[in-house]
C-alpha cells in the first residue's frame, strides 16, 4: 500500500492492519475488558474450554439443551467456579421444542435438515430426536456492571435467539455467531440476511473467519464466524440504531 492511500486513511481514523498480526477475538474480548460470556449453544463446552486456554477468566453461562451434551458440559463447569451451566436453549419464547439431534452433535439444530446438508457431510443427518425446555436470552438475570459477549452457535437458529433477546441486546459488547454461506438448516437465514438484520439491531461485523470447507469444494468456506460490535460514533453520522 502506497504512502498517499496509507496518509488518508490515517485521515480518517482508520488504522490498517497490513502484513501485521491479524486481530482476532481474543484481542476483542481483552479490549472490550469483557466479564462475562453468554455461550448459547455449548454443546460439550467447547467454547468454553477454548475462552479458559485463551487467558479468559471471567464468568461463563452456558446453555445446551441436548441431554448427553449437558452432561459432558456440567461435568467441566462443576470444576470451574466461574462457569455455570443450564440445561435448557434460548428462543423466540418460552417454553418447549423438538432437538434433531445429528450423527455428529455439533450439528444439533431445532431445525431439519436441508437438501444441500447431505451434500456437505454425512454426520449431519438425524440420529434422533428430544423434546427439550426452551427459554429466552430476555430470561437470563445479567448484573448491570457486567460488560457481556453473545456467542451464538444454535446451526440456523440464530435469528430466534436474538428475537428472545430484543431488550437484553443493548447490554452486549458484541455477539458471535456462525452465519451460513450455504443453507444447511431448513428456514435458516443466509449470510446476507443476517447481515442485513444485525444491521438493523444496531450492530456491525468486526471480525470475519472461516469456518467449515465444502466437501465438494475445498477453497470455498460453508460459513464464517462473524464477530458483531455495536454501531457508533466510530461509523459515521447517521450511523446508530434508530
Amino acid at each position: 500500500m502506497n504512502r498517499i492511500v496509507r496518509a488518508a486513511y490515517r485521515r480518517l481514523g482508520i488504522q490498517h492492519v497490513g502484513r501485521r498480526r491479524v486481530r482476532d477475538l481474543v484481542d476483542f474480548i481483552e479490549d472490550r475488558a469483557i466479564t462475562l460470556v453468554l455461550d448459547v449453544g455449548a454443546n460439550e463446552g467447547q467454547f468454553g474450554e477454548w475462552l479458559r486456554r485463551s487467558g479468559y477468566k471471567g464468568k461463563i453461562l452456558s446453555f445446551e439443551p441436548g441431554r448427553v451434551e449437558f452432561a459432558r458440559l456440567s461435568r467441566k463447569a462443576e470444576n470451574d467456579g466461574d462457569w455455570e451451566a443450564f440445561h435448557c436453549g434460548l428462543g423466540a419464547q418460552s417454553g418447549t421444542a423438538i432437538l434433531h439431534v445429528s450423527k455428529l452433535s455439533v450439528f444439533n439444530s431445532f431445525l431439519e435438515l436441508s437438501a444441500a446438508a447431505k451434500l456437505h457431510d454425512e454426520r449431519m443427518a438425524e440420529h434422533h430426536t428430544e423434546e427439550i425446555a426452551v427459554r429466552t436470552l430476555d430470561e437470563i438475570e445479567i448484573p448491570p456492571a457486567e460488560k457481556v459477549l453473545l456467542k451464538i452457535d444454535t446451526q440456523g437458529y440464530e435469528r430466534q435467539v436474538l428475537e428472545g433477546g430484543r431488550e437484553s441486546l443493548g447490554r452486549m459488547a458484541g455477539i458471535l455467531m456462525e452465519l451460513p454461506v450455504i443453507r444447511t438448516y431448513e428456514g435458516e437465514w443466509e449470510f446476507h440476511e443476517a447481515l442485513q438484520s444485525m444491521a438493523q439491531l444496531g450492530f456491525v461485523p468486526a471480525q470475519m473467519h472461516p469456518v467449515g470447507f465444502h466437501t465438494a469444494d475445498q477453497v470455498a468456506a460453508v460459513e464464517f464466524d462473524c464477530l458483531f460490535r455495536p454501531r457508533g460514533e466510530i461509523d459515521g453520522p447517521g450511523s446508530k440504531a434508530e
